[in-house]
This record gives C-alpha cells, structure tokens and sequence, in this order.
C-alpha cells in the first residue's frame, strides 16, 4: 500500500483514483451497496470501482441490456 494513501482507502481498478471502500475500512456497508442490483455482481476478491467509475460502469451493462 502507498504510504500517502489514507488507511481504509482503495485504489480504483479502472482509473486509479483513491476512494474509501466500506468493507476495506471495516464498515458493515460500503456505498456501492446502494447501487442498482442485478447489473454487476460484487465479488469479494475482485478490486472495487471508484463511485464515477463505477457508475459508468453501470450505465454501460445498462445500455448493453437494453
């Protein structure tokens, strides 16, 4: 981990931004659990997106779906 980055901090897979991801911090939630379902399948082991990221993540396999 980046000594400049903040403790409980994540790195986003797609951009590289840092974010606070809530399981990483030890939180019983995390704001991507307030996303749409059904899109995109969290996976434990998987690297998280950043909320922009993410959310054009979403619209994208929404897009796909329709």
């Amino acid at each position: 981990m980046d000594v400049e980055q903040e403790a409980g901090s994540s790195v986003c897979a797609r951009c590289g931004a840092s974010f606070v991801c809530g399981a990483v911090a030890g939180l019983s939630t995390c704001w991507c659990m307030e996303k749409p379902s059904g899109l995109f399948a969290p996976d434990a082991a998987a690297t998280c997106f950043c909320p922009a990221c993410l959310d054009q993540r979403i619209s994208e396999l929404s897009a796909r779906a329709t």
